[in-house]
């Protein structure tokens, strides 16, 4: 069972902000290559949003958003309190077109994500867990 406490502040989070991206890393430095990805698409599109980096917390996290919305892995993007989902399905409706109509954005012209081998990779320091 999910921490209560930590519960109810993932959902106040989530209900405090349009947009809320749950990741590995912070969008500055991402930590995982799916995270990365659902970062580089939001900044596409010019989104504004909120992170969440999840690492000093995982596991304490999957439990808590395996209750909200019934998903444990991470990224995880939310929309108007609603899990959108994670980077393959953020990719697809980026493709699409509904992630823009989701957010209320315009599509970009060329709506693709760079090939995984394509991407930068940026490492952040070491978290410090208290």
């Amino acid at each position: 069972m999910a921490d209560q406490e930590l519960k109810s502040r993932v959902e106040e989070l989530i209900a405090a902000n349009r947009v809320l991206l749950f990741m590995k890393g912070v969008p500055d430095a991402p930590r995982c290559g799916f995270s990365m990805r659902v970062v580089q698409i939001l900044d596409s599109m010019d989104a504004e949003y909120g992170a969440i980096d999840v690492l000093p917390a995982l596991q304490p996290l999957r439990e808590v958003t395996a209750e909200i919305s019934d998903w444990q892995t991470f990224p995880q993007l939310y929309v108007n309190g609603e899990l959108l989902g994670g980077a393959d399905i953020v990719q697809e409706m980026y493709e699409s077109g509904e992630l823009a109509e989701a957010l209320g954005l315009e599509q970009p012209e060329t709506a693709t994500v760079p090939a995984a081998e394509e991407l930068p990779v940026t490492q952040s320091p070491p978290l410090q867990i208290e």
